[in-house]
């Protein structure tokens, strides 16, 4: 179940341009464009930066148009767990990856 934070659906729809955070290091960008999109801050347990402070990484789970505020919250969480262990988010994330039959009959298909 997703966890709740400061923004509602309707307000991502609204906001202006900016950096808008719901909680829990879970931010909406909003560009000059109208353009928005999710990105989570997450502290990586037991790694540090190159001048010896924890690490910190930001990285965009998409676009607010394709990956809802529930989907968001869910992934910034997973992530978020993913850090308090040491592990990485950003190189240690699972990918669904497609195998090279699933490939061939999808171009296959296509042609």
């Amino acid at each position: 179940m997703a966890l709740t934070g400061k923004l509602t659906k309707k307000l991502v729809e609204s906001l202006g341009p900016g950096r808008h955070g719901d909680g829990n290091g879970l931010y909406l960008v909003v560009d000059p464009s109208g353009a928005r999109r999710w990105i989570v801050r997450v502290t990586v347990n037991g790694q540090r930066n190159v001048k010896g402070a924890p690490l910190r990484t930001d990285f965009g789970l998409g676009g607010a148009d394709i990956v809802t505020i529930n989907q968001a919250r869910d992934l910034a969480l997973k992530y978020r767990r993913m850090a308090k262990q040491g592990l990485n988010p950003r190189f240690n994330a699972t990918r669904e990856r497609l195998t090279f039959e699933e490939v061939a009959q999808q171009v296959h298909i296509d042609r």
